[in-house]
């Protein structure tokens, strides 16, 4: 699959959120040598960075903590030394993934070091709640279904149906799924969580009512039975606010992407 503005979007989008999480401005504390090992210093900055890889909150350490992580430093530093000693860092392989890393810190640090350019304000965030309240809410659905391999065998189901059958007894019969042994029932559930046409064709259903043609699907052939809906509410604007920021912070790098792209000479080669 090859990449598109909006995927990179969001991929460095995500990348932001992970750069700033773990890079700071140095200061001259983080500038403060805690260990030497053959010469080459081990700062507090590299302490830090350390400990919030190992998911530690630098200034959470305890003393016993701080102790074993600048151990496990000196340690990384003695076979760092070691391998570059024997030339381990000159391989092909060793020279291609610091190049990867160099250009992925480089472009993330783009990105935070710009980030007043994908500042989204309060006033903004409302007005996409309000014009998402209805995407936010919506309806949701109870139904069981009977899940079969042929049209023709979701037919004769159906056919059963119309005479009477119990429907939570034929699917315990009959369905190849895996709601078979509770009669087919799938619950509640959103219209976005089922494929599209099972949701298209549950929707239009009255409650108590079967569909009385098959559902074709990428699993099979359904026969769906509607128990009831219910209108959700949206959540509150709080509650969906970040969510709603990192969206709107997706399209503003989608179009700082885009606009590299169009100055930009690229050869794809496949």
């Amino acid at each position: 699959m090859k990449s598109t503005p909006r995927t990179l979007a969001i991929t460095f989008f995500a990348a932001i959120i992970i750069f700033a999480s773990t890079a700071s401005l140095t200061s001259a504390a983080d500038e403060k040598i805690i260990a030497t090992v053959n010469g080459t210093n081990i700062t507090e900055w590299t302490l830090k960075r350390y400990a919030g890889q190992r998911g530690l909150p630098p200034e959470t350490l305890n003393d016993q903590q701080r102790a074993a992580l600048i151990a496990e430093l000196i340690n990384r530093e003695l076979i760092y030394q070691d391998a570059v000693s024997i030339g381990i860092d000159r391989t092909p392989a060793i020279i291609n993934e610091i190049a990867y890393q160099r250009a992925n810190v480089i472009a993330r640090s783009m990105l935070n070091r710009s980030s007043d350019r994908f500042e989204i304000s309060d006033e903004d965030l409302k007005k996409e709640y309000e014009n998402r309240l209805g995407e936010l809410g919506g309806k949701e659905l109870k139904a069981r279904h009977i899940l079969l391999e042929k049209e023709d065998d979701a037919k004769a189901v159906i056919a059963e149906l119309n005479k009477g059958a119990d429907f939570a007894t034929l699917a315990k019969e009959k369905s190849s799924g895996p709601s078979a042994k509770n009669g087919g029932d799938l619950g509640w559930f959103s219209t976005d969580q089922m494929v599209k046409p099972f949701s298209d064709a549950a929707s239009k259903l009255e409650k108590g009512s079967y569909s009385k043609t098959p559902v074709k699907t990428q699993f099979g052939w359904h026969v769906i039975l509607l128990e009831d809906a219910r209108l959700v509410n949206p959540p509150p604007f709080d509650e969906v606010k970040a969510q709603i920021r990192v969206g709107l912070q997706n399209k503003l790098i989608e179009a700082y992407i885009s606009d590299l792209r169009k100055t930009a000479k690229i050869e794809q080669k496949e």
